[in-house]
């Protein structure tokens, strides 16, 4: 892949970091914030997935694509320092798939607010370097 094709993957990270941030800190608490930040959020689960396997790839690992993969190759390669906390983060991207149930809604959309951020804004800085 191009140095011109991993930044246009890195950019598209950084937009959708922004979008979740910006979801996060204009939620109202009601059905369409809450839908507005597990939006954004799969957004950028994938964007930050999608840039971990081109930096993996770059530094000549080649791991399957798929997230799991992908993140136990980034925690080997040291790219993210908590592996359980991506998992978590894995887990609850998936999760948003069953968001018509409220209260699992609800709980993802907490679980983001508290803690997406700060893992992804760690990677960008990683991945930035």
């Amino acid at each position: 892949m191009s140095q011109q094709a991993k930044e246009l993957i890195l950019q598209q990270f950084v937009r959708a970091l922004r979008a979740l941030d910006e979801a996060i800190v204009t939620d109202s608490g009601d059905k369409k914030s809450r839908d507005s930040i597990l939006l954004s959020y799969v957004f950028t689960f994938e964007m930050a997935v999608k840039s971990l396997k081109v930096t993996l790839a770059e530094l000549g690992l080649d791991v399957p694509n798929y997230a799991s993969a992908i993140l136990k190759g980034a925690f080997q390669a040291r790219l993210i320092d908590d592996a359980g906390s991506w998992e978590a983060l894995r887990d609850r991207r998936n999760l948003v798939n069953h968001a018509y149930d409220e209260v699992k809604a609800v709980e993802i959309a907490a679980y983001v607010r508290q803690h997406a951020l700060s893992h992804f804004g760690q990677l960008l800085k990683v991945l930035q370097t």
